[in-house]
């Protein structure tokens, strides 16, 4: 097996279980800058807890949107704090950019 593909297997299977870990994975896919507007959207959004659900139906670490998903996808989401923060990362920076402008955006409308 090439040694880029036991990485990528060792990435997909990690287990995180405390919110020091799920921030020392995300410090990884965001700049120094950013981390700390990271940091504290998310511990309002969830807490940092990958099992969270809100009144509305938005799931994990980044508080996702699923309504238009199986049961089965949203059970995985939720079974996968790596998963959830690649997305909230990617999710960040397609809509804001950085987490410090999706920052802004939530202390002005209380939801990003």
């Amino acid at each position: 097996m090439p040694k880029h593909s036991v990485l990528a297997v060792l990435i997909l299977t990690m287990t995180f279980n405390t919110t020091v870990e799920y921030q020392n994975y995300a410090r990884k896919l965001v700049s120094y800058k950013e981390f700390p507007c990271l940091v504290e959207l998310w511990r309002k959004e969830s807490n940092w807890r990958p099992e969270a659900k809100s009144p509305t139906n938005d799931y994990g670490i980044p508080q996702r949107n699923m309504p238009n998903h199986t049961r089965a996808e949203i059970k995985a989401f939720r079974s996968s704090p790596a998963k959830q923060i690649e997305w909230g990362v990617g999710y960040i920076r397609h809509r804001y950019g950085t987490a410090c402008r999706a920052l802004a955006h939530h202390k002005q409308k209380n939801w990003y």
